[in-house]
């Protein structure tokens, strides 16, 4: 069925917030055919306000008892997508041999961004810990949820951890989330994004924006320009809205960020929303940095969900993205590459054209939650007697994670249900995709197609939000969260060598005990937040790669006791 976009996109201006100073302290492809988006029906310009700066060191450290907790939303990560399009669910789950399991070290590994962080930087306690993590030029800075950290390279913090409202220039009483960032070696500049939005006493959402944050060199410690940009669409339908969960995707000539938009009742989901930012003009510095944004996207019938935009090596002067299918939430094999050719164009004041093509994969399922072992609350939240932890934690559902772009391939992996080989029951493993992408025409053409693909499980476990990178030598590593019901909730990966499958599962963190977070205990409902994503990036020119995830350390943290692990990996 053809891709079809509903709505219109169009051009328009972001505008800068502030600047900010880091200081330091001590298969084959199917036959249908790609559509081409239509043209743009507005541009927008506006003036931009310059605010002031800020330093992480000036951020006041919270004080006194914990102000509130909340959870993360989870729009659309729970079965929220509707079924733009019935489709029968065929065939059956896959059945994989189980992935051997050995207790093996990276390169590195050290501890980013935990729960008592967080809370030293906001003064509450938040799940779960979505996770932003970015390398290069000797530093790895991790944002997490609300909470920034730089270290160095082995591990020693140089700044200490901030206050990403702060950061952004947000108010404290902003709700903020789904933080990212990403080093960009080919202009040696620093990247972030992080959503904002406002809700009302019904809990409807009245605003949303994105702000995207750009260094204005290559110490992450220096200063920053922060942008922002609408996404709560008062034209859409069922709008004001919230752009939620923001991606973000680099290449040579923007900065691209994907969300998913739900009304402001959280009733419905009105599909993918992407945002292609001038990137020469951020690095500039400019007061008005084009931008260009395609609406309400969707391919062959169904709605785009978790659209995910390439972090792009070289300058293939086309920008890819990839999305998972699955519209009833029962099971897929079919996945959505995406192109947005001409890309320079936004620079100009041009509109690059977007189209897609659904190309026949490996199949997948949304993964069953992992069980783990329970506990019993011992933080404040809990229950006056002492509530149990379930060990239940969420798998979320099957949607693409974070997508790369390199050698001319198209990679990326996502969470599926498996019947792993000695299991009685369906487990949570990875399926990862390799996929060769072409255009012609300004079009994705039919020459795409899968070239790679395969399975990661183990058996009695589950593998949870699975990261995947390839390095320039074409061998490829994943991170992700494991557990099971002999196991705490751990951090682990997988590498394959250039052009083979995944050998062992490795541990990188393993858990130390269960999961006390609130939404975890018996009174909260039992099922722990988990993810909602991990996070990696490789060092170009290297076959080095930083990778990171979320586990359960012993952080003698009474009241959330998340933790995430980052580890360094050398593939050549």
């Amino acid at each position: 069925m053809p891709f079809s976009r509903k709505a219109s996109r169009r051009a328009r201006l972001l505008t800068l917030v502030t600047a900010v100073t880091l200081a330091t302290a001590g298969a084959t492809a199917s036959a249908v055919p790609a559509v081409a988006a239509t043209p743009a029906s507005a541009v927008h310009a506006g003036h931009v306000t310059y605010v002031g700066s800020s330093t992480a060191s000036a951020v006041p450290a919270a004080k006194g008892a914990v102000a509130h907790r909340y959870t993360l939303p989870v729009l659309g990560r729970h079965g929220a997508r509707p079924a733009a399009q019935a489709r029968t669910a065929t065939g059956s789950l896959p059945h994989v041999a189980s992935s051997p399991r050995v207790a093996s070290s990276p390169v590195r590994a050290f501890d980013g961004v935990n729960a008592i962080d967080n809370r030293a930087a906001s003064g509450f306690d938040l799940e779960p810990p979505d996770e932003g993590l970015a390398a290069g030029n000797g530093y790895v800075v991790n944002f997490v949820n609300v909470t920034g950290l730089i270290q160095s390279t082995s591990g020693t913090r140089l700044v200490r951890p901030f206050y990403l409202n702060t950061f952004f220039r947000e108010t404290a009483a902003a709700h903020t989330s789904d933080p990212r960032v990403f080093y960009d070696a080919s202009s040696h500049r620093w990247f972030a994004t992080i959503l904002e939005y406002q809700v009302d006493s019904n809990l409807f959402f009245t605003e949303s924006h994105v702000d995207v944050a750009t260094s204005r060199t290559s110490d992450p410690r220096g200063a920053w320009s922060v942008y922002k940009f609408d996404t709560t669409n008062r034209t859409h339908a069922g709008c004001p809205c919230l752009a939620d969960y923001p991606i973000l995707g680099i290449d040579a000539s923007n900065v691209y960020v994907s969300t998913n938009e739900f009304t402001a009742d959280s009733s419905t989901f009105n599909g993918a929303q992407l945002y292609a930012i001038a990137k020469s003009q951020l690095i500039a510095g400019s007061s008005s940095p084009r931008m260009v944004d395609y609406e309400n996207l969707s391919s062959g019938g169904v709605l785009g969900y978790h659209v995910q935009p390439a972090n792009t090596y070289g300058s293939p002067g086309v920008e890819y993205l990839m999305s998972s299918l699955d519209p009833n939430g029962t099971y897929d094999n079919r996945i959505a590459v995406w192109a947005l050719t001409n890309p320079s164009a936004v620079a100009r004041g041009g509109i690059p054209n977007l189209s897609a093509r659904i190309v026949s994969s490996q199949a997948y399922a949304p993964p069953p939650n992992a069980r783990t072992p329970a506990g019993r609350c011992t933080g404040d939240i809990c229950a006056a007697g002492g509530e149990p932890t379930t060990g239940v934690v969420s798998a979320n559902d099957d949607a693409m994670q974070e997508v790369q772009y390199i050698n001319g391939q198209l990679v990326g992996a996502l969470d599926t249900s498996v019947n792993v080989a000695g299991d009685a029951g369906a487990r949570a493993g990875v399926a990862w995709f390799v996929v060769k992408p072409s255009v012609s025409g300004g079009v994705v053409s039919s020459a795409t197609h899968v070239v790679r693909q395969g399975y990661i499980a183990q058996q009695g476990e589950y593998l949870l939000f699975p990261h995947i990178n390839m390095t320039p030598n074409g061998a490829m590593a994943v991170v992700f969260g494991l557990g099971g019901p002999s196991t705490y909730m751990s951090a682990a990966y997988a590498a394959a060598a250039p052009g083979a499958g995944f050998g062992s599962v490795h541990l990188a963190g393993a858990g130390v005990a269960p999961d006390n977070g609130f939404v975890g205990t018996a009174p909260f409902g039992g099922v722990a937040r988990w993810g909602d994503y991990s996070n990696g990036q490789i060092i170009p020119g290297t076959n080095t790669l930083w990778l990171a995830t979320q586990y359960i350390p012993n952080n003698g943290d009474g009241n959330e006791n998340w933790g995430n692990r980052i580890l360094e990996l050398n593939l050549g």
